[in-house]
């Protein structure tokens, strides 16, 4: 391949891996084409991309892209998975299609800059996706604040519910007593 071509293929890598702060390297040998295929159309539906590269090409692509460290990932045949909503959510979905596909195996992941191994990888599988934890966070923020407006909304729900029952005895009492005689 000549170097103009690589350099082609490297700027399309690089615009394909520029914004992904996190990416997975799966190793795809012996799959054939068809259940790649049906793989690829698991993964598009969550808005994941699966790349079949070249390891040097795709190794100065992600360093470029910022995802240092991709070179020791990439060794043999590789496919790098990137995109989605978070990089646990394309986790989740490896692993659940590498239960059903004995071949597909992960080999590791850069997540936010940081490089992990097949087993830490996997792990992230087991971690609530961006949206469980946003919502974790929103429910922790709040939590105490409508335990406060419970705690206020208590005593003066009891205190206004008094004033209003003296203010009926005194109607009751207003309404019950006899009218002065006109003089």
């Amino acid at each position: 391949m000549s170097k103009r071509v690589k350099s082609l293929i490297t700027a399309e890598l690089q615009t394909k891996f520029h914004g992904a702060d996190s990416v997975v390297v799966v190793d795809y040998t012996g799959i054939d084409a068809k259940t790649t295929g049906g793989i690829r159309s698991v993964l598009r539906q969550k808005n994941v991309k699966l790349t079949v590269v070249r390891n040097a090409l795709a190794a100065k692509a992600l360093e470029t892209a910022g995802l240092k460290g991709a070179g020791t990932l990439l060794k043999g045949t590789n496919a790098v998975v990137y995109g989605g909503e978070s990089v646990v959510d394309i986790v989740k979905e490896l692993v659940e299609q590498a239960k059903k596909i004995d071949k597909l195996k992960i080999k590791g992941s850069i997540v936010e800059g940081q490089l992990l191994d097949s087993k830490s990888t996997e792990a992230l599988a087991k971690l609530p996706n961006k949206k469980e934890l946003q919502g974790i966070i929103v429910g922790q923020i709040v939590g105490p604040g409508r335990k406060l407006a419970g705690q206020i909304k208590g005593p003066a729900g009891k205190l206004a519910g008094q004033i209003k029952a003296v203010e009926e005895k005194a109607k009751e009492k207003e309404a019950a007593a006899p009218a002065p005689a006109a003089a």
